[in-house]
């Protein structure tokens, strides 16, 4: 069974911001750390490598963006496909978790804490991965498990050298 302990980097993933935050497994501690707002891939490879080399994470979390019934859409395949070049970029274990209302939760505690609407827009992205986090951290052992299992179809491992079509 993978080893979920350690650092983690979460990715709230979207075509124009991407939202990072990092997690510490024994702390529980986590934090949002940025959006990234990039026009090239070229851009957000080079500002994720450097969040990876900075921060060193053992895994690496996306959010799955599910509709309310729990059924893909649009964008569900193209995080699928963020999630694939992560883990080709990075070589790291990338686990995809279900960020069903996360980012109506990060607005909802941005609201609450007085922020703007324009500053709302840039911080979002990275307090929606750190509830990506929160969600990661407070499933049960036998939850976690099962999503860490190889035998799960959205769990990537740097063990294999090529990832097939999920």
């Amino acid at each position: 069974m993978p080893d979920p302990e350690g650092a983690v980097l979460a990715f709230d993933y979207g075509v124009r911001f991407t939202g990072v935050a990092w997690g510490e497994w024994h702390s529980r501690i986590c934090r949002p750390l940025l959006s990234l707002e990039v026009r090239t891939r070229i851009q957000r490879w080079e500002a994720i490598q450097h969040l990876v080399r900075e921060w060193s994470p053992q895994r690496l979390l996306v959010g799955l963006p599910l509709d309310h019934e729990g059924q893909e859409q649009t964008t569900t395949r193209q995080c699928r496909n963020f999630a694939r070049d992560l883990h080709r970029h990075t070589q790291l274990p990338v686990t995809l978790i279900d960020e069903r209302y996360t980012s109506l939760e990060a607005d909802r505690q941005l609201r609450s804490a007085g922020i703007s609407k324009l500053q709302r827009r840039s911080q979002e992205h990275a307090v929606a991965a750190a509830l990506l986090i929160e969600d990661f951290f407070g499933l049960t052992v036998q939850a976690r498990d099962a999503l860490l299992s190889s035998d799960h179809p959205d769990f990537f491992t740097a063990a294999l050298p090529e990832v097939s079509d999920v």
